[in-house]
């Protein structure tokens, strides 16, 4: 399980993963979630469009049964921007641009369905992305 990931192909941060760890974790029946942090989305960007680009990429390199959603929000959002403020030199260098991180918040989660269903996702794969595929991993490793 990759389970708070973005796609290095699309946005190129040293937090995303490349295309054959996203396979090598697809391989073994896993699941990749991608994540909703604004700078490894893109440009601190956390439209549903950046989110999509992402999702898009992993299911066309490894199927809908092997993405997942790892939104990666923080309840405590301030408390990391302070801390960034406060301790930059606790973060990689790429962090240093960005003055406040974004995240894609939880209530997105309908935009986001409405999003892929307009992308012509199938009921069972935006069900599968939006949790079960997680389901069906959990099931198979936690007896």
């Amino acid at each position: 399980m990759l389970s708070h990931s973005a796609t290095r192909a699309v946005h190129d941060h040293e937090s995303n993963v490349w295309d054959d760890q996203i396979r090598a974790c697809a391989a073994t029946g896993g699941v990749i979630g991608i994540n909703g942090v604004g700078i490894f989305l893109g440009d601190n960007d956390t439209s549903t469009d950046a989110f999509i680009r992402h999702i898009d990429h992993a299911v066309d390199l490894v199927g809908w049964e092997h993405v997942g959603l790892g939104l990666d929000h923080g309840f405590a959002a301030d408390d990391l921007n302070s801390e960034l403020t406060r301790n930059p030199d606790l973060f990689p260098p790429s962090y240093d641009q960005w003055d406040r991180i974004e995240f894609i918040e939880p209530e997105r989660l309908p935009t986001i369905a409405t999003a892929l269903a307009e992308r012509a996702y199938s009921p069972e794969s935006i069900r599968g992305i939006l949790g079960e595929n997680f389901l069906r991993v959990a099931q198979t490793v936690w007896r």
